[in-house]
């Protein structure tokens, strides 16, 4: 399955900028309410980000094939 994968189109930009966004909010929430769900908070929006990549396939897959 990582063979089939084209990481020159790979959006880049857009993983940096959810990555950013759930690292702030994560924070943010480990700051008002308790450090354990912020971490909580973090690792289950990248399992969700994980199990829901099949959005994203025909993104990451080489058109030309």
């Amino acid at each position: 399955m990582i063979s089939s994968l084209n990481l020159k189109d790979l959006p880049i930009k857009d993983l940096v900028i959810s990555g950013l966004m759930i690292f702030i909010m994560s924070t943010i929430i480990a700051n008002i309410y308790n450090p354990l769900l912020g971490i909580t908070y973090a690792f289950s929006n990248i399992l969700t980000l994980t199990f829901l990549s099949w959005l994203y396939k025909e993104t990451w897959n080489d058109p030309r094939k």
